[in-house]
């Protein structure tokens, strides 16, 4: 086996475990915004298994098209969580900022 192999490997059941905790989080968190924490993670995994068939694949079209996607897919993770997350306290409270000066008060 070569190195690339190896490190292939390594990444890819790497990039799985992530995803696997991701979803894991999701199913055992009971709030909304206790799951969308969880959501962010799965980004990173979907780009380590992008770099895992980076380093199989080489630098190619498989291996370009492989690496765009999981870094766009980390990239705006955060950002769908945090307009997702806005969202949710829209419909809960009609304004995204409504009682934040309350919350910020509490120990």
């Amino acid at each position: 086996m070569s190195f690339s192999h190896v490190a292939a490997t390594i990444l890819l059941v790497t990039g799985v475990v992530l995803e696997l905790f991701a979803v894991l989080g999701l199913v055992v968190m009971r709030d909304v915004y206790d799951r969308l924490h969880y959501v962010g993670l799965a980004g990173y995994g979907a780009l380590l298994i992008g770099i895992s068939i980076l380093v199989r694949e080489s630098w190619s079209l498989i291996g370009d098209k492989t690496l765009a996607t999981g870094a766009v897919l980390a990239l705006i993770g955060p950002v769908l969580v945090h307009t997702t997350t806005r969202s949710f306290r829209t419909r809960e409270r009609g304004d995204w900022a409504d009682g934040i000066e309350q919350e910020l008060e509490q120990p």
